[in-house]
Order: structure tokens, then sequence, then C-alpha cells
């Protein structure tokens, strides 16, 4: 992109929520210093959401939405496997994945 003429990215890696060595060595620094070398003036990276609290109450929403139906560890060690099996079949009904 640089050598093409562009002087300034933002780079965000939304397959990422959290940022780790790989991903600040390889996209952030690696990234940054090929795009400046090749030409480039600004260069930011946009960190992960990481710990934000924001986004840990939105991945757990997420997370809740999506088990709904499947027994905690209490209810399926007192569960019989019929319960057990509505309980799956409910969480599937609502969209779990198999």
């Amino acid at each position: 992109m640089a050598q093409a003429g562009t002087q300034s990215v933002d780079v965000v890696c939304p397959g990422f929520t959290g940022d780790c060595l790989e991903t600040l060595e390889e996209i952030s620094m690696e990234g940054r210093e090929a795009f400046l070398h090749a030409g480039g003036k600004t260069f930011n990276y946009i960190p992960c959401m990481n710990d934000e609290p924001m986004w840990i109450d939105a991945l757990a929403a997420i997370s809740e939405q999506h088990m709904q139906g499947w027994p905690t560890k209490l209810q399926a060690a007192q569960a019989s496997a019929a319960v057990l099996a509505n309980g799956r079949e409910l969480a599937i009904a609502l969209g779990a994945k198999q």
C-alpha cells in the first residue's frame, strides 16, 4: 500500500478478541516496519478488545445466549439422561451448534 502512495493506515484485527505476543509482533511491529520501510508515514495499530469491561459483558451475553438450555455442571451431575437429552434438544432448537 505504501508503494502505491498510501501514506497512513489504521490496522485492526477483527479476527482476534485479545492481543497476544504473536499478534503484536507480526502485525503491529513487523507490519509497521514493512509499511514505513516501503514509504508509508503513519501506521496505527488499533489494539484488540482484550479485557475491556464492555467487551467482557458483551462476550458473556453472547455466551449466555448460545448456551441456553445446556445444563450446568451441578444440573448435569444430578440429571437423568432424559433430562440431559431434552436440554440438548432445546439448546439446538435455540441455535446451538451440534
